[in-house]
């Protein structure tokens, strides 16, 4: 009857084309192979298609997903969009309600952006990210204008202008959040084995990557104090002393991130011990540097946080401000202590495959 794919033929090439690319690269060859061996009709293979990339592309954002980075993401997009802004304006949405929607807009691009990330540089990715989220909160907010101009919508809904200023503030640490951190699965395999060159190779590997991270973290901080410095010089806020003390600690932390941050250079004439015992002392001071850098860059959060709810709450006697700024807190350091341990167990089972191949 001939009913091998030879004698039927493939589906047409846009067709499969336009699947390969919907379907995330991590399963794109074996789904695709999968639906070749069940290809009946152009119609089968679209509806098999779609029903199964939904499948995979659920599945993949659960694998691809780290629940203490959303929460992290989700705090510094919230604060940094004014979420956390007392409403002063009975005529427009709460500010939480506003930021939220963008939030909301900027989360759903970063999960989809997990799910079809391609290997690259840290730094590229970064980047990506950033763009991605700072595209998704624009569109939201374009969305909003044409339903208002419609009148499907009431007036207030949009995040002020003023905010986009303090969005971008947002933009760095998700850069940094979002690519460098908590996906180098290279710290999850065991060290190299066996001869000089493999373990110089992977130690190699390791320093590259902590450069590449390195120079994204200076250039976070670099934009961040050169738009805090635009916010304070022109707003002259009444905090502005305590500001300028922020960004004098951030240019210290520039400073030294410049001149100790990549992981050493290993000698010429290391030999396979020495080179052995530079990796494992290099992983244990990255990771007592990440630990850090994780509660570093959330500083001026908690600060915002204590502020916005904690101070606020208090003096205008709203206890469920205060509670809020509490268990808010409260779950910001809890996400950066898991990310912390997270790490911390990675690090301790890489350095333990050193000591135990050495």
């Amino acid at each position: 009857m001939g009913s091998d794919v030879s004698q039927r033929g493939g589906p047409p090439a846009l067709l499969e084309g336009v699947i390969r690319v919907l379907l995330p690269p991590a399963a794109r060859e074996p789904v695709l192979g999968d639906l070749w061996e069940r290809y009946r009709s152009p119609g089968q293979f679209l509806s098999e298609g779609v029903r199964t990339m939904s499948y995979v592309v659920a599945a993949q954002a659960r694998r691809s997903t780290s629940a203490p980075i959303v929460g992290l993401q989700i705090f510094i997009l919230f604060a940094c969009l004014g979420g956390f802004f007392p409403t002063m304006r009975p005529d427009v949405m709460p500010n939480g309600a506003r930021a939220g929607i963008a939030v909301a807009a900027a989360l759903l691009g970063l999960i989809l952006r997990n799910v079809y990330r391609e290997p690259g540089s840290p730094v590229r990715q970064g980047l990506l990210d950033a763009a991605t989220a700072a595209a998704m909160v624009l569109a939201s907010q374009g969305l909003l204008a044409v339903l208002m101009n419609a009148g499907a919508i009431g007036p207030g809904w949009m995040i002020s202008t003023g905010t986009y200023v303090l969005g971008a503030l947002a933009l760095p640490i998700l850069c940094i959040l979002g690519a460098v951190e908590g996906r180098d699965d290279s710290l999850r395999q065991a060290a190299a084995a066996g001869t000089l060159d493999s373990v110089r190779m992977d130690y190699e590997r390791f320093g590259n990557r902590t450069r590449g991270r390195n120079i994204a973290e200076m250039a976070a901080l670099a934009l961040i104090i050169g738009l805090s410095a635009y916010i304070l010089v022109t707003t002259k806020p009444a905090v502005a002393p305590f500001g300028w003390s922020f960004l004098a600690g951030y240019a210290a932390i520039l400073a030294y991130l410049a001149r100790r941050g990549g992981a050493a250079n290993l000698p010429a004439d290391a030999d396979l011990a020495a080179t052995r015992a530079l990796y494992r002392a290099e992983l244990v001071r990255q990771d007592k540097l990440r630990r850090v850098m994780w509660w570093f860059w959330f500083v001026p959060l908690f600060a915002g946080l204590i502020t916005e709810l904690l101070v606020f709450g208090i003096t205008h006697d709203d206890p469920a401000r205060i509670l809020a700024g509490i268990a808010t807190i409260l779950l910001l350091g809890l996400c950066i202590a898991k990310i912390n341990a997270d790490r911390g167990t990675t690090v301790r089972r890489k350095v333990a495959s050193l000591e135990a191949t050495a």
